[in-house]
């Protein structure tokens, strides 16, 4: 028997079209356009941490970029309004096909 503690597993299931990430104990189940911002904003994540320029220069992209939202800030445009509650009812959707639910429900 080998037991491997493993901190992030990603998997892709071409044939349910997902790709699978589970981390602490948490299976998220993504489409692959959800799969690719995730991609784009890990690479750009690391891209500003690699850079040469330091904290002013990660401060100048994020402020440039409409897709990164600061903690201390509201989003700064419509369009990013817009994808969070599409990428939330893309989530909820995905949850009630699996017949589950967030909030707690009384049973009679």
């Amino acid at each position: 028997m080998k037991v491997t503690q493993e901190l992030v597993t990603v998997w892709a299931d071409p044939d349910a079209e997902e790709v699978n990430v589970v981390v602490g104990g948490v299976r998220l189940t993504l489409t692959p356009e959800e799969s690719a911002l995730l991609a784009g904003g890990l690479a750009r994540s690391l891209e500003r941490l690699r850079s040469p320029h330091g904290k002013d220069a990660a401060e100048a992209v994020r402020a440039a970029d409409p897709v990164l939202v600061r903690k201390d800030e509201p989003p700064p445009s419509a369009e990013t309004d817009s994808m969070q509650l599409r990428t939330r009812a893309l989530i909820q959707a995905s949850i009630r096909d699996k017949g589950l639910s967030l909030r707690e429900e009384t049973r009679s």
